[in-house]
């Protein structure tokens, strides 16, 4: 019985497009590795308050092996001036990277973005929709940005276009606790003299005398050798940490091509009475590498003729109950009386039994069944709960 209630209940439409699974679904932390400086980037914009100069928009571009970040004001987040101060400004200083990801967003996913890194030979990746995880690295610094800028103002006033610069320079000279090393020292082979270096002298920055530029360069690529074996040693365990505690929790259990799910509509958290799921939708290819497999998936709708598919993340999807096989329980009525027979078998009632029917004052003239024996000798009577509805035979 308790099979047939829990199925029936699975069968309640208004339950799951409304109801988030229990515990969650929450897939295990992904990652992307770099190897060496501008490998890889990543690319997000950030809205803030219009100032005087006309800047509204900040464009962060964060390398992720060295972690040394680039910021941009811009007047607007159209896709010319995007790919416009992509190149003039980044590409120009600090060369062609191999890879560029971002979210989804117009800008990134318009037709001269993709067209600049055709051109160049960037690999362009993008993260699932309404999953910020998926580029955490540049939104974590988004939010040290925002706390460092508020700082800022509220010390000396002015508007944020004016620290701008002073607060990526004070991220790039400080050690990335992932690395151990400070973004500039990885990019430059150098530390950088700072404002500081100047009041109080020390040894920071300072390289010592040189007999010609063969011999710097060699002490530069032994120190840059060694710099970036430990950055690496220090990133690999810094992930596997994270990952770690972030595993912790994880409930994942990936899906097959053709499972049917439901998908979560993040747009709509905010309706209250609105259904939070819609669906079906059918999997039509689990994406990802062999490490990062059952993160991912291209998904459609199978009634949609159209047939528009998207790629969504795991943690927006649950199961799609199925509708029940003919002859087994209905999902528009509920489950049928059971009642039990003297030998331990059981048998449907064809008729709900209600006060007035059987249990009720009969032809017999007694309003309650007598007690039958057990093989023990003792009175077993039906629960009182159950007086008008179950018979016993």
């Amino acid at each position: 019985m308790f099979g047939d209630i829990q199925q029936w209940c699975e069968q309640c439409v208004p339950c799951q497009t409304r109801r988030a699974p229990v515990p969650r679904h929450r897939a295990p932390m992904g990652g992307v590795q770099a190897s060496r400086p501008f490998q890889r980037v990543a690319t997000d914009i950030l809205e803030l308050p219009m100032t005087s100069k006309g800047s509204r928009y900040v464009l962060v571009v964060e390398d992720y092996f060295t972690k040394f970040v680039n910021l941009y004001a811009l007047p607007n987040q159209t896709a010319q001036s995007v790919a416009q101060c992509l190149f003039d400004d980044y590409v120009l200083l600090h060369g062609i990277p191999e890879a560029l990801h971002s979210d989804q967003g117009r800008q990134f996913e318009s037709e001269i973005v993709q067209r600049l890194c055709q051109l160049l030979g960037i690999t362009k990746t993008r993260t699932a929709p309404y999953n910020p995880k998926s580029d955490g690295m540049v939104e974590r610094f988004n939010r040290t940005l925002i706390s460092q800028l508020a700082k800022a103002l509220l010390a000396t006033g002015g508007e944020w276009d004016d620290y701008l610069k002073s607060v990526g320079f004070a991220y790039n000279t400080s050690v990335h606790a992932s690395t151990g090393y400070t973004p500039f020292y990885l990019v430059h082979g150098r530390e950088a003299r700072v404002p500081v270096d100047v009041l109080v002298p020390s040894q920071r920055g300072r390289w010592g005398v040189f007999s010609s530029q063969g011999d710097y360069v060699t002490s530069l690529v032994e120190k840059l050798e060694t710099a970036f074996g430990a950055a690496r040693r220090s990133s690999t365990c810094a992930r596997e940490k994270q990952k770690l505690y972030h595993d912790g929790t994880a409930r994942h259990r990936p899906y097959a091509v053709g499972d049917l799910v439901w998908l979560r509509n993040p747009t709509e958290d905010r309706m209250k009475l609105a259904p939070h799921w819609k669906g079906p939708f059918r999997i039509l290819a689990v994406l990802g590498s062999q490490e990062d497999a059952g993160l991912t998936y291209r998904i459609g709708c199978p009634l949609d003729s159209d047939g528009h598919e998207q790629v969504v993340h795991y943690d927006r999807l649950k199961p799609y109950t199925l509708p029940l096989p003919p002859g087994s329980l209905s999902s528009s009525s509920p489950p049928s009386v059971l009642s039990r027979l003297e030998d331990g078998l059981f048998h449907v009632a064809e008729e709900p039994l209600i006060a007035g029917g059987v249990g009720s004052e009969s032809a017999t003239g007694s309003s309650e069944p007598p007690p039958r024996l057990s093989r023990f000798g003792r009175a077993v009577r039906q629960p009182v709960h159950f007086k008008d509805f179950v018979t016993v035979q």
